[in-house]
């Protein structure tokens, strides 16, 4: 397998590997088939295409009937002053009309270019129009650094241009959102029609894929499915993949391509294309490249990121997704076709080769240090905030190292300033809350602030006789150093301190635990271990008296059981007595009743006053 590689993964210039955008190609002819349509947007991240594009509509195939284009490229010229860049696009319709080359003196009055130049380019067109492809139109939206500048005065002179000149149209290529750039360029836009260009449809991806290298590389059908899913139809990751594809396999002499050939030429690709990856990556404002980085780095291949495990990510590097910037992130993207939502809450990379290039090369980190320059208000706040600590106006700094923080919660150092700033001042318990937060930013740069504000509040605590407070600001200390001396052996002596003293009022298990924490803090301290088994061994003795105590009180209330059971007996036996003596009584009285008038009054009185007087004993009895 010889010859060049036939993959491109430059912007086209020609026809040859430029695949699909007929829907594109066929909404700027419609477009422009109006005498009134004459400004046209296409919009798109970057390496979508669009330059590509612009060039495929100079070819004559692509080339709306009636018009004479003109492609002219606007990078590098933000600053340049307008007569420089009517100059340059003078340049540009002199050569494709075979016009003698402008005069650049000419340019120097602006009103040059309409006045003078276009009625001559007119005549040489014909009764055709001219038709201006601008490339890179945003890169103009940046600060001006001159009043003259093009970023300044480029826009107002093309809308005038719009307006007066009817042989006149305009393709504009923009690589942002259009409710992302400033007011000046919007002006320009409006009587313009609008075009996304994303994403090839999948017929033409295969094609690009697949017919490049016809004849030299055949692929399995596996393997086309897995240039899909890794690319989702990017023509510029599309062709990366197959440039190094291709190269592999000719190096093999090779001319089959395997799923894992794909999977090997992955690595390959990401360094073949790092120039254009960054590119694409500068792209993005900080906000959206931390949230690319959390999906990237929570997902596996093809998996979706539930908002939950993007918030814990935040949670975990100390981001607080806070300000429009951070809280809109999500929605930016999946507008601009980077990520989608297959389902409410989830979100998954529309490109799995770039998730695999952003988790490998951009680590978290490097995205929450980016994050400071969200908020431009936030960095103006934060250098006056420094200005006036500098000076030493401790006050005004916390005020606007707050305010700067209020903008943007990730500013990093406007945190950390906060935090030295309020510990210079003496406010100990909120300096260490600010150092806190400053840690959970950036543990390297707070770490010492924030250990040297514990130590000091510590240590004022212990004068102050608040020794536990003491303990867990010591305690607060070990955690982010743990092999901190001087730390621990201040903290052992407060509770060697507390133990001594619990052991004094004979609070033996609070003395024995106070010991315990101390020897943990220093483990083969003889004294410590002499002192613990003293105060176990007195616990034993104290357990041992307990447990005397208890038998003999034992013993006492078995003695007690005994005789209260032996009384009950007798009592039992007794009342048996008593009822049998009754039941006797009873009867000898029932008799006399039966026998009635046979037995005298002065016998039945005598036994009535019988059965009283056992009922009055018995009584008496059981109750002795």
């Amino acid at each position: 397998m010889n010859g060049q590689n036939p993959y491109i993964i430059t912007p086209l210039t020609g026809e040859d590997g430029f695949y699909g955008r007929t829907d594109i190609l066929a909404f700027v002819r419609n477009t422009l088939a109006s005498p009134y349509q004459k400004v046209i947007v296409l919009y798109g991240q970057r390496r979508i295409g669009k330059t590509s594009l612009l060039h495929q509509l100079r070819s004559p195939q692509h080339v709306p009937p009636g018009y004479q284009p003109i492609y002219f490229d606007l990078q590098g010229r933000a600053q340049q002053p307008l007569n420089e860049v009517l100059y340059g696009l003078a340049r540009e319709v002199a050569k494709n009309l075979d016009l003698p080359r402008p005069k650049r003196a000419d340019f120097q009055d602006e009103a040059f270019f309409q006045d003078s130049f276009l009625p001559r380019a007119y005549e040489a067109l014909g009764d055709r129009r001219l038709l201006f492809l601008i490339d890179e139109f945003d890169v103009l939206g940046e600060e001006p650094v001159s009043r003259e500048a093009a970023i300044e005065t480029l826009f107002p002179y093309l809308q005038e241009l719009i307006l007066d000149e009817e042989r006149i149209a305009f393709i504009f290529v923009v690589g942002r959102r259009i409710d992302e750039l400033p007011s000046r360029i919007k002006a320009t836009f409006k009587s313009a029609q609008f075009k996304q260009i994303s994403v090839l449809n999948r017929r033409d991806a295969e094609r690009l894929i697949v017919e490049p290298a016809r004849g030299r590389l055949s692929y399995r059908r596996e393997a086309v499915e897995r240039i899909l899913e890794l690319t989702a139809g990017h023509p510029y990751f599309t062709q990366l993949l197959g440039y190094t594809i291709f190269d592999s396999l000719r190096l093999d002499g090779r001319m089959e391509v395997t799923v894992e050939d794909v999977e090997a030429a992955v690595e390959q690709a990401m360094e073949l294309g790092m120039g254009g990856l960054a590119w694409f990556w500068d792209e993005f404002p900080p906000a959206e490249r931390f949230i690319l980085s959390a999906i990237a780095h929570v997902t596996d291949n093809g998996e979706a990121a539930h908002l939950s495990r993007i918030r814990a990510v935040l949670r975990e590097h100390g981001v607080r997704l806070q300000g429009m910037e951070l809280a809109s992130a999500p929605t930016v993207l999946t507008e601009w076709g980077i990520i989608y939502q297959p389902e409410p809450d989830c979100y998954r990379f529309v490109v799995e080769f770039l998730r695999r290039w952003i988790r490998t090369r951009h680590s978290l980190a490097e995205a929450k240090r980016e994050l400071e320059s969200v908020s431009p208000r936030a960095t103006s706040l934060y250098e006056a905030a420094r200005s006036a600590h500098a000076e030493g106006d401790l006050d005004t700094a916390i005020e606007d190292y707050r305010r700067a923080l209020a903008a943007n919660p990730n500013h990093t150092r406007a945190q950390l300033g906060l935090a030295q700033a309020l510990y210079e001042r003496g406010d100990l318990p909120e300096a260490i809350e600010a150092y806190q937060r400053a840690y959970d930013l950036d543990h390297s740069s707070a770490r010492d602030g924030l250990l040297t504000a514990l130590r000091e509040y510590a240590a004022s605590l212990e004068e102050q006789g608040e020794a536990m407070a003491a303990v867990k600001q010591y305690a607060r200390v070990l955690e982010y150093a743990p092999d901190d001396l001087d730390t621990m052996r201040r903290l052992r002596a407060i509770w060697q301190r507390q133990a001594e003293a619990h052991l004094a009022a004979g609070r033996l298990e609070s003395a024995l635990a106070a010991y315990q924490e101390a020897l943990r803090l220093a483990p083969e301290d003889p004294w410590l271990l002499e002192r613990v088994a003293y105060v176990r061994e007195r616990l034993r003795q104290s357990e041992d008296a307990r447990l005397q105590r208890a038998l003999i009180q034992l013993g006492v209330l078995k003695r007690q059981l005994a005789e209260e059971r032996e009384a009950r007996a007798a009592a039992e036996h007794r009342s048996r007595q008593i009822l049998r003596l009754l039941g006797a009584l009873v009867g000898v009285t029932l008799a006399l009743e039966l026998l009635g008038a046979s037995v005298p009054p002065s016998v039945r009185i005598a036994a009535a006053i019988g059965v009283v007087l056992a009922v009055a004993l018995a009584y008496w009895w059981a109750t002795r």
